[in-house]
């Protein structure tokens, strides 16, 4: 995977086989993806700032599952970063993770749709 793509290529290849071709159902799990991002990342944020080493890793853990299931591998490295320093009680350098976890969030609809569009 390039080193500036956001996604990882086999599996949107993966979820467009499944969609079989229902961009309506791709449209929702890229939905469902960002509602739980909204949800869950000020609370990941909050507990960076405060320094809440176990809901670091839980909140962490989670958001490392759900972009992976968008195929965000990247952004879910990131998350694991997090997680580990979570469980390692060191968040040294999570500021800056969180920074480019925000940079991948702001690119990810559009690249979501770029793709699938060029593949109908």
């Amino acid at each position: 995977m390039p080193e500036n793509a956001l996604f990882n290529e086999d599996k949107l290849t993966e979820l467009h086989q499944i969609a079989n071709g229902n961009m309506d159902f791709l449209n929702k799990i890229a939905t469902t993806y960002i509602q739980q991002f909204e949800a869950k990342y000020p609370e990941l944020k909050a507990a960076v700032e405060l320094k809440d080493y176990e809901r670091v890793e839980q909140l962490a853990h989670l958001l490392k599952g759900a972009s992976y299931s968008v195929g965000l591998e990247q952004t879910a490295l990131l998350f694991h970063d997090l997680e580990v320093a979570g469980e390692n009680a060191h968040l040294d350098g999570a500021d800056e993770t969180l920074a480019t976890i925000e940079l991948h969030s702001k690119r990810f609809l559009a690249e979501w749709t770029n793709h699938f569009e060029q593949l109908t």
